[in-house]
């Protein structure tokens, strides 16, 4: 598993929604990961390594924005 691997093991960001998954939760999961990837490749991946040691989750991520604003 390479290092980008383990920084994003514990988010779905797979494209389809899951079977349990209402329409709004789906489109929830897909804006936050599509806001991940991008702060991802905007900052790179020794910065999300720092930031980040056991791997980004939404809730880690929320938190960070929380507390920019």
């Amino acid at each position: 598993m390479t290092n980008e691997q383990q920084l994003f093991t514990d988010l779905d960001l797979n494209p389809v929604r899951n079977e349990n998954e209402t329409y709004q939760d789906y489109v929830l999961r897909r804006k936050k990961g599509n806001f991940i990837l991008k702060k991802y490749k905007q900052v790179g991946r020794e910065v999300f390594k720092s930031t980040f040691p056991e791997g980004v989750t939404f809730e880690a991520m929320d938190t960070i924005i929380k507390e920019q604003n």
